[in-house]
Parts: C-alpha cells; sequence; structure tokens
C-alpha cells in the first residue's frame, strides 16, 4: 500500500479573473515564492488563471492574494469563469 499523503504533498487550487495585462505581473510576483505556488493560464482571452498550492500554504496564498488585490483587480472565479460566493 502507498504511504498516506501528507499536508505537504495534498494540492488545492484556486482560480482568479484578471486584466490580460495584469497576468504578467501576477506571475512574476507569485514565481518570486518559489516553492509556495504554480500559476496556469486556464483561459488567457478571459484572463482566468489557476493557483495551485500545498494545502499547507492555503492560509498564506489567501494573504498574498488580499495583498496583490490592493495593486490590480483580481476576483476569485470558478474553473469556468463564474464568480465564487464565499462562505
Amino acid at each position: 500500500m502507498g504511504q498516506p499523503a501528507s499536508k505537504y504533498t495534498e494540492t488545492g487550487s484556486r482560480y482568479y479573473q484578471l486584466a490580460n495585462r495584469d497576468m504578467v505581473y501576477l506571475k512574476s510576483i507569485l514565481e518570486a515564492y518559489e516553492g509556495l505556488n504554480t500559476m496556469s493560464t486556464i483561459d488567457g482571452k478571459r484572463g482566468i488563471v489557476r493557483v495551485s498550492f500545498p494545502l499547507c500554504f492555503a492560509g498564506d496564498i489567501e494573504a498574498l492574494m488580499h495583498e496583490i488585490a490592493k495593486e490590480i483587480v483580481i476576483t476569485e472565479v470558478t474553473q469556468e469563469g463564474e464568480p465564487c460566493s464565499k462562505p
């Protein structure tokens, strides 16, 4: 049997929508936090990206994205680009 997943190997993803002109800016900031996350473009025309991260860093990602939202317009969305409703 395989080993149980650890909090460092389980991953989560969040989707965000932003202006195309801000995608390179976001990617450069996220890449500066090496090992914290990866960003993938889901729909370049609509500006939808996926940020994937180890679950143990979920709080860090949320805080980082909150700070980035002070500089650019960025909205959390579903994978399909629909607005997320926060609990």
